[in-house]
């Protein structure tokens, strides 16, 4: 979709030439969500492509990702062997619409849209990622994955503020069973539950998180398989999200029924 009000379009090559943040102006970054609809009060696009924050660099301690990433890039690095959480990244990968999109669409856009169907955010949520977010005068702070998304389309983002980087320490990287699942009303329709399944064979830690049931993804733990009384426990008086895609009951019974099949997929021997 053309916007036909923007009327100022830059592409920094560092934060000090962007200025005063307004309302009126948004982070460009793949753009595959901005150009879908009409944004009538934008007057200025601030293209993040220039600012150098595509990278994918794996360390000793960790695996860092631009917030410029584009999807694709995280199928064709080559990770370390003992790396087997980065499934969970890999599958929000391939759950998100077509390749064309994969090639466009960047991490950080997925995750500061911050809608329930995002398909990231549970996988990061899942391996304890840390966010690292910068102001336009340069200071910056770094807070856990959890704590990023606050409700439907809101993060703590404050204005002028962006998302830089994600950063995923080794340990949550390493041994661990991954099983990621998605269900929507329709096949190309937005998800109406996501969940992502983790069980590490060494600890005998099971992690599940739960994306596009509620307006923010959350992760569950346990020490071993829970039963259908257990798993019911830990979703009792969780506000399960209602809209014309599905009814709270339906969403709560679908991923319910997504955390079985996943869990009996990550456990088994």
């Amino acid at each position: 979709m053309d916007l036909n009000s923007i009327e100022q379009y830059i592409r920094p090559s560092t934060l000090s030439e962007i200025g005063d943040w307004g309302s009126d102006r948004a982070w460009l970054a793949g753009g595959t969500w901005l150009f879908t609809e009409a944004q009538p009060s934008l007057k200025k696009l601030i293209d993040i492509a220039g600012l150098g924050w595509s990278e994918v660099e794996i360390s000793d301690q960790e695996l860092t990702i631009g917030a410029a990433c584009v999807l694709s890039d995280l199928l064709e690095i080559t990770y370390p062997v003992t790396w087997t959480g980065v499934d969970a990244l890999q599958g929000a990968v391939r759950e998100l619409a077509s390749f064309k999109i994969h090639h466009v669409a960047t991490v950080g856009g997925n995750l500061c849209l911050a809608i329930p169907a995002g398909t990231f955010a549970p996988a990061m949520i899942l391996l304890n990622a840390t966010y690292d977010l910068v102001a336009l005068e340069g200071t910056t702070r770094s807070l856990p994955a959890l704590t990023f998304q606050t409700g439907i389309k809101q993060t703590v983002l404050q204005p002028g503020e962006v998302l830089r980087q994600i950063r995923i320490a080794k340990v949550n990287l390493e041994g661990w069973r991954i099983d990621y699942r998605r269900i929507c009303v329709a096949t190309a329709g937005l998800a109406i539950a996501i969940v992502v399944s983790a069980y590490h064979r060494t600890r005998k830690q099971i992690k599940v998180a739960i994306g596009a049931a509620f307006a923010c993804p959350i992760v569950l733990e346990f020490n071993e398989p829970p039963s259908a009384v257990e798993l019911m426990s830990a979703l009792v008086g969780r506000d399960f999200l209602a809209d014309s895609l599905a009814s709270a009951e339906y969403r709560q019974q679908v991923t319910k029924v997504l955390i079985a099949r996943s869990l009996a997929e990550v456990v088994k021997d």
